[in-house]
């Protein structure tokens, strides 16, 4: 009984807050009013059409909507009146309804365009922080993704919104909604339905808010997100390289530094003539061959190394230069309980004092150009050069 009571006082609650709800409620009730009314008027003047209260409230209904029919007419003067009243309250609450209806869509397509709707995603990639990299990564998702199964991308930064609309239009391969906030606070991240994302990647912000590039920001939307969604994988991209450790202690399952290559691209200018050239040739997915992974067939499930590295050469003409494997690991912290016990606390304290980084998950194992002879795992990919539609992606 208690939670019969506890239901009703829900539902007035709900109507006394939803407009919709309350034209909704009143809409009904005149159609079932007006129809009792002239049935009442013209069952027994009128009988031949209105032989039923199910005739009075077709009638009803058709009069509310204003369609007018005129397949059943009351001709008694209190059917007349009641008719005449019916239309005028169906014309008042039918234009309020349609009216309240266009408000809330007018007002949901404002909030979406200024990024403060809540995102409805699942399995999709948070980009965390803008600046001009992040267009390179949405045209790099673009080539590869496709109308009919587009990639759902949740941007998330203090970017104006004028701007983010643009963005937002200008990849037809991505799905792409815009959460406009400051990424390290949850209730943002929240906003984008951090918990249902697949991957994050945190950028330095370099939004007009935000100023100068740091990666102290980027730090707080890492520890933010992982709290959020621990089993997110993050790829952060940070300015500094003495706060790698910082960014990896974290969590973070990939960090990206800010012009770490360029020494080898500078040295092997001198060193290597042309190494430099083939390695920028395959970084640019402009130019056809590129740097892909691709699944392997079950048939060389066993086999060695060598007869895939034919199979593709010849087939695909692809150049298999190495094999990675996703491996879902443990770390002690998923090991330990969280009461925070004498013995946990003891066996944590244990692991830091020897270097032991006891958060860190080590996910993706590369095998760099493996001996033709590596017999191929279950769960191994290849990574191939060449030339790849985004259906075999």
């Amino acid at each position: 009984m208690r939670n019969n009571f506890r239901s009703v006082r829900q539902a007035i609650k709900f109507i006394r807050k939803n407009e919709l709800a309350q034209l909704s409620i009143a809409i009904i009730a005149l159609i079932n009013i007006g129809a009792l009314l002239v049935y009442l008027s013209e069952e027994y003047k009128n009988h031949l059409q209105f032989t039923s209260f199910g005739d009075a409230l077709w009638w009803a209904v058709v009069t509310v909507a204003t369609v007018g029919y005129g397949d059943k007419v009351p001709i008694t003067v209190s059917g007349r009146i009641v008719g005449s009243l019916t239309i005028i309250s169906g014309m008042i609450l039918i234009s309020l309804f349609t009216a309240t209806i266009s408000s809330v869509f007018v007002a949901r397509k404002i909030k979406e365009s200024q990024g403060l709707q809540d995102i409805d995603f699942t399995g999709h990639v948070l980009i965390c922080g803008w600046n001009p990299h992040v267009e390179e990564i949405l045209r790099i998702f673009d080539l590869f993704g496709s109308k009919e199964n587009a990639m759902k991308i949740v941007l998330v930064n203090e970017a104006p919104p004028e701007r983010m609309e643009v963005i937002t239009e200008a990849f037809p391969h991505l799905d792409i909604k815009f959460v406009r906030g400051d990424y390290t606070r949850e209730p943002v991240l929240n906003r984008a339905d951090a918990k249902e994302a697949a991957a994050a990647i945190v950028v330095p912000d370099a939004s007009p808010q935000t100023g100068t590039l740091s990666d102290e920001k980027t730090l707080l939307a890492l520890l933010t997100i992982k709290s959020i969604n621990p089993k997110v994988k993050v790829i952060t991209h940070i300015m500094d390289r003495e706060n790698l450790q910082h960014i990896k202690r974290a969590s973070a399952d990939e960090v990206i530094v800010s012009d770490q290559h360029v020494g080898f691209f500078l040295a092997n200018q001198i060193l290597y003539p042309g190494a430099p050239q083939v390695a920028m040739e395959l970084l640019n997915y402009e130019h056809g061959n590129d740097i892909h992974r691709v699944p392997i067939p079950e048939e060389f499930i066993g086999k060695a190394y060598g007869e895939l590295f034919i199979h593709f050469k010849r087939t695909k003409n692809w150049t298999v230069i190495g094999i990675v494997t996703e491996e879902e690991t443990v770390s002690l912290n998923d090991i330990l309980s969280h009461d925070t016990s004498a013995i946990d606390a003891f066996i944590e304290r244990k692991f830091r004092e020897a270097g032991i980084n006891v958060s860190e998950r080590m996910g993706m194992r590369v095998d760099v150009n493996p001996p033709f002879d590596y017999q191929i795992q279950k769960k191994d990919l290849a990574v191939v050069i060449g030339t790849i539609d985004s259906e075999t992606v």
